[in-house]
């Protein structure tokens, strides 16, 4: 009997801190499902929110051209102002620059495109 009361003490501070984690904070950090914008992928940067790395963008974009668009969009890959993949906000435009078809990203890169053309197309050579 002498010994139950210690026994008993013994076993309620145990079970305290079981419990209790004697304090300390053991939560884990969650994975949130999306990543943020900074987030570094490794050796997959090019993945959106959604999962589609630009070349699943890029073939979804060209989807929406006629067939000799989309070869020749594809054949030109990046746009010679921005230097982004063609596609991957949305479909790429076709603008005659010197007489030649150009395939820009979007409507904003038209103006600089137009204004010096030669730069531009001189970029696409070099590719």
């Amino acid at each position: 009997m002498k010994y139950l009361v210690p026994f008993s003490l013994m076993i309620v501070t145990l079970i305290t801190f079981s419990l209790s984690g004697c304090g300390s904070d053991h939560t884990q950090p969650t994975n949130s499902s999306s990543p943020s914008i900074g987030d570094s992928h490794g050796d997959h940067g090019d993945h959106g929110m959604n999962g589609q790395t630009d070349m699943d963008k890029m073939k979804v974009a060209l989807a929406k051209l006629s067939t000799e668009d989309a070869a020749s969009a594809e054949k030109q890959h990046v746009c010679p102002v921005s230097g982004k993949m063609l596609g991957v906000m949305g479909p790429p435009q076709k603008v005659d620059a010197n007489g030649q078809p150009v395939w820009i990203c979007c409507d904003g890169c038209r103006d600089k495109l137009l204004s010096d053309p030669d730069v531009y197309l001189a970029k696409l050579k070099k590719e």
